[in-house]
């Protein structure tokens, strides 16, 4: 299978308002998904057994959504399997998930019977305080973010109070007719994070831009009000006219929209500034053309001091991230060497085994 059938995502993250998860949204038995739930400790091989299922739906072209995870953002924490409606997710905390209806939604995959219970029991004191550390890492980092969030939310109100709303409206009205030939079919909406602030960094998967886009809107906008404005109503009139749609919240502040991606007609809509560029090739609308651009001017120190102040913080964030991965990493140790492998990857290889024989 080519590689560009495989879409890169996030689950959850860290923003202004905590951890913000969309794991929750499979246990969703009037969709008809199954769940796989997977158990077991850190390093203990949830990831692999994960990456290890990406690789076989390629193989068997199956399409196949991998969703990486926002504290270490080179492991995996879910593997979607659109089109046999099956999802492999990491049920351990923060996205913790116990089954509703097990066996029939979900099914529980634990890894925690290939550890050796009394060598983590004599770590007891190490593991405890190592997972004291990153929990408390992991405030720091959300402390920095609605900091930066509250910054960057003030910024969003000056911007938006410039806004020539019906220059906007008609804009997204004169888009939509001419993108969006009306479908006898009602449409609907899949939430993906696109992006996240992760221990690498922010990053803004760009592969699956390109594998479901063929075209590519940039919105060009250093405050986000306008950016914002615009996906909300391009998603609405989308919907309306009977599209899927795929709709990306910003991972600081998610109750906006950062991006939309309409596969059907190949079209993507991507906002770029300075704290998440979006270096792509593409059409680009800058939002000052639907402001007031005399206010904007007369308020642009204080918006350049929002920005700047929060693109420190969440340096700041990343920062915290990216030590608490480091603790991770030392606390995975512990558990590596109490695990007896031979029997993940029995287990793992069963599992396998099963899904294979549902792809054929």
């Amino acid at each position: 299978m080519e590689k560009t059938n495989l879409c890169r995502w996030f689950m959850g993250c860290n923003s202004q308002n905590g951890f913000y998860s969309l794991f929750g949204q499979f246990a969703r038995p009037e969709e008809g998904w199954h769940c796989i739930l997977i158990k077991g400790g850190p390093g203990t091989g949830k990831s692999t057994l994960m990456k290890r299922v990406v690789r076989l739906a390629q193989r068997r072209g199956q399409p196949v959504e991998a969703i990486h995870c926002s504290s270490d953002a080179a492991s995996l924490d879910g593997v979607i399997l659109p089109r046999m409606k099956t999802v492999l997710l990491d049920a351990t905390p923060p996205h913790a998930l116990e089954p509703q209806y097990p066996g029939a939604v979900e099914q529980p995959f634990s890894l925690c019977e290939c550890w050796n219970e009394e060598m983590l029991s004599a770590q007891r004191e190490e593991i405890v305080r190592l997972g004291e550390e990153i929990g408390g890492l992991h405030r720091q980092t959300v402390r920095y973010l609605t900091g930066a969030g509250a910054l960057l939310g003030e910024a969003r109100q000056l911007e938006a109070e410039t806004i020539d709303t019906e220059k906007l409206k008609q804009y997204v009205r004169r888009l939509a007719a001419r993108e969006l030939p009306p479908q006898e079919k009602g449409g609907h909406e899949t939430l993906r994070l696109l992006s996240a602030v992760t221990d690498r960094g922010t990053i803004l998967f760009h592969e699956t831009i390109s594998t479901l886009c063929s075209r590519v809107f940039c919105l060009e906008d250093p405050y986000g009000a306008v950016a914002a404005e615009l996906l909300r109503q391009l998603r609405d009139e989308a919907m309306e006219r009977g599209y899927h749609v795929i709709s990306c919240p910003c991972p600081l502040s998610p109750e906006k929209l950062d991006h939309l991606l309409i596969p059907e007609r190949g079209l993507g809509f991507i906002t770029s500034n300075a704290l998440h560029p979006a270096p792509l090739a593409g059409q680009a609308i800058h939002a000052s053309r639907f402001t007031n651009r005399t206010l904007t001017k007369e308020r642009r120190v204080r918006l350049r001091f929002l920005q700047k102040t929060a693109a420190t913080l969440q340096q700041q964030a990343e920062g915290a991230i990216t030590e608490a991965h480091r603790r991770h990493n030392q606390l995975e140790r512990y558990y590596i060497k109490a695990t007896d492998f031979a029997a993940v990857d029995q287990r793992t290889a069963k599992l396998l085994e099963k899904l294979e024989a549902q792809m054929a």
